[in-house]
């Protein structure tokens, strides 16, 4: 049985930048949207191609969510 534990890096996003339930573009994966310096935890596991960008996977509360990369930006 795998037990790693997911680490996570500080980042911040760099504009207002919509978080989605996975990596796709379409209306019914938008879930919210992050403010402009909004500070986000991100798996340092993922970090995947789909649909013409890179994504990241974020952690808020205890939940998992997607974002596309070029709006993050290291603290």
């Amino acid at each position: 049985m795998d037990t790693k534990e997911t680490s996570y890096s500080q980042m911040v996003t760099v504009t207002r930048l919509n978080y989605r339930s996975d990596c796709n573009f379409t209306a019914g994966t938008i879930v919210g949207v992050l403010e402009d310096n909004t500070p986000v935890k991100v798996a340092d596991d993922f970090y995947e191609f789909h649909h013409g960008h890179y994504w990241r996977k974020i952690k808020l509360g205890r939940k998992h969510y997607y974002v596309v990369a070029d709006w993050l930006k290291k603290i």
